[in-house]
């Protein structure tokens, strides 16, 4: 598949892009700290910054730690378990806390929050909750927080509980360098949905919780249905795994970070593989400078520190 690059974004000394999310229609939101300050900015049909609040505990990158589409909208979550909604670009911001999910740490929150998806098919929340002592690392644990048919405005008045937290059974993956002892465990990578389905994605070696061995020694996506029963593992290519906007996708940015290679969510095949070079995609970043990528109908999105590239794909 080959690519143009349609716009680039060069951001002023000082910004950190962390996730850019295309939105329906033409709006397009970017989630960056500059100088300090997180912002959303939006382009498309509704131009304007939104400022979100200032994090009172840790004042670094980790506290928002994830960015996802949210009805006609978006998400954000921080590490001590708020998730920031805007559900439309028309309205204003709305907030949910999520309860602690070890009580013994009810007295002294440490930050366990480390992703936070929604799938619109069964209007749930997936999320990802860290190990109590490993504090900004991937997640150990997951689970799904049903909204139902709730007002959004009621929904946003209490707190949520967390329940049913689930590991990766390392008995279904291959063995590491790192003999996994009691307390050791797979880390997640990636939360993903598909319909009613979960998918979580892992790549072992310095993923385990001893961060030990090689970086990627495998690289597997785990299909679990609405009820986290396990169904099956698709082995990938080693590298790092994104979930895109496009509902029908999802992205490999392989280990030699040569190409990106584009699945379908319909049986997990490589459907395209498009290459990382200068003219088609990259401009003058290096590939190496990728931190995230995300795909909406014919077009790709590239990131990573200080820029953001817009490219059309010119096959499909």
């Amino acid at each position: 598949m080959k690519t143009e690059i349609r716009y680039q974004y060069k951001f002023r000394k000082g910004t950190e892009v962390l996730g850019v999310l295309p939105l329906s229609g033409n709006d397009l939101a970017i989630f960056k700290h500059q100088l300090g300050n997180p912002t959303v900015s939006v382009y498309g049909n509704f131009e304007k910054e939104i400022n979100l609040p200032n994090p009172t505990k840790f004042n670094n990158l980790n506290f928002y730690i994830s960015f996802f589409k949210y009805k006609k909208g978006f998400g954000l979550s921080d590490s001590f378990g708020k998730i920031i909604l805007c559900e439309s670009l028309e309205y204003k911001l709305k907030s949910v806390q999520l309860k602690h999910p070890y009580p013994d740490e009810a007295t002294h929150p440490l930050p366990f929050l480390s992703s936070v998806i929604y799938n619109e098919d069964d209007d749930t929340f997936i999320i990802g909750v860290e190990e109590a002592t490993s504090v900004f690392f991937p997640p150990k644990y997951w689970t799904q927080i049903k909204i139902g048919n709730q007002n959004i405005f009621k929904f946003l008045k209490r707190k949520i509980a967390i329940k049913e937290l689930k590991t990766l059974d390392v008995k279904r993956y291959p063995k590491t360098s790192r003999n996994f002892y009691d307390g050791e465990w797979l880390n997640i990578q990636s939360i993903g949905a598909y319909k009613n389905k979960t998918l979580i994605y892992t790549n072992g070696g310095a993923a385990t919780r001893s961060k030990s061995g090689p970086d990627f020694e495998f690289s597997i996506l785990s299909e679990f249905d609405k009820d986290f029963k396990f169904i099956i593992n698709h082995h990938l290519e080693k590298g790092k795994l994104f979930f895109t906007a496009s509902q029908d996708y999802f992205i490999l940015l392989p280990q030699s970070r040569k190409k990106l290679i584009v699945y379908n969510k319909h049986n997990f095949q490589v459907d395209y593989e498009v290459s990382l070079t200068p003219k088609q995609n990259l401009g003058m970043a290096k590939s190496t400078d990728v931190y995230f990528v995300n795909m909406y109908g014919n077009y790709l999105y590239i990131g990573g520190k200080g820029f953001l590239n817009i490219c059309k794909l010119k096959n499909k």
